[in-house]
């Protein structure tokens, strides 16, 4: 019986070092969402030419050299490990404890300028307290805060019209989570292994790539109005202890 190949699998990804070895702290991921993963056999045609003028030009024979398998990854789930490569990235864990603020000293700008002042903390409670040496100021009337990012601006008409110093009181959360640090790292090194199943015959199939040295290939617009999905171009390279690019095991169908 004819036998035609569509393959459905879960994709894990694993960063590892240049050699193939699984990175400190690095599990694998997934199942990621991906929307490609695209391989292709390289060659490299070395051909004898003739010089003779009779066949000038014409090839005498030749041979094949093999390359690197080339591969092309696009994922639409993008965990901050994913993000971090493709933007090129350090990732680190960061956390910061709570804070309390009393009477900060922070100098806003004259109102008509729109400009915002940083209080010094991010992620702050409401109740912050705003003064003009004693007297306390009213927010929504005399400044304006982003309790996130943690900023403050005079608004116009208020106290503050013409901008000066002002003090600020108020509790900060603690913060936690990844934090990437970019212009650090351009190439991409992962593990790959799909476990799938080619659903035209019901044979499980399952592949692993155990080194990929990749670089994104696709802009990243933090602010497009849509899920992000960077892409990733490169080879499979033969990770230490290995002597081929990739394995794939189709099994017999039960």
């Amino acid at each position: 019986m004819a036998e035609g190949f569509i393959l459905r699998g879960e994709v894990m990804i694993q960063r590892v070092n240049t050699k193939g070895v699984a990175a400190v702290n690095s599990p694998l991921l997934g199942p990621m969402n991906v929307e490609m993963l695209e391989l292709k056999a390289e060659s490299e045609q070395i051909t004898r030419t003739s010089k003779n003028k009779s066949t000038f030009g014409k090839s005498l024979g030749g041979v094949k050299d093999p390359k690197p398998t080339s591969i092309k990854l696009k994922l639409d789930e993008v965990p901050s490990e994913v993000l971090a490569e493709a933007l090129g990235a350090e990732i680190g864990d960061f956390s910061e404890g709570a804070a309390t603020l009393t009477d900060k000293a922070v100098t806003l700008f004259a109102a008509a300028t729109g400009g915002w002042s940083e209080i010094g903390k991010k992620q702050l409670q409401t109740g912050v307290v705003v003064k003009k040496v004693a007297a306390t100021l009213t927010e929504g009337v005399d400044y304006e805060i982003k309790y996130a990012a943690g900023l403050i601006r005079a608004l116009p008409g208020g106290e503050m019209d013409a901008g000066g110093e002002v003090l600020v009181s108020g509790n900060a959360l603690a913060l936690d989570g990844k934090r990437l640090t970019g212009g650090e790292t351009q190439e991409v090194n992962w593990r790959i292994i799909l476990d799938g199943e080619n659903i035209d015959t019901g044979a499980p199939v399952h592949l692993e790539i155990p080194l990929t040295q990749l670089a994104a290939s696709s802009d990243i617009n933090l602010l497009q109005n849509e899920y992000l999905a960077p892409e990733f171009e490169g080879v499979c390279t033969v990770a230490t202890g290995k002597d081929k690019d990739y394995c794939m095991d189709i099994v017999n169908a039960a």
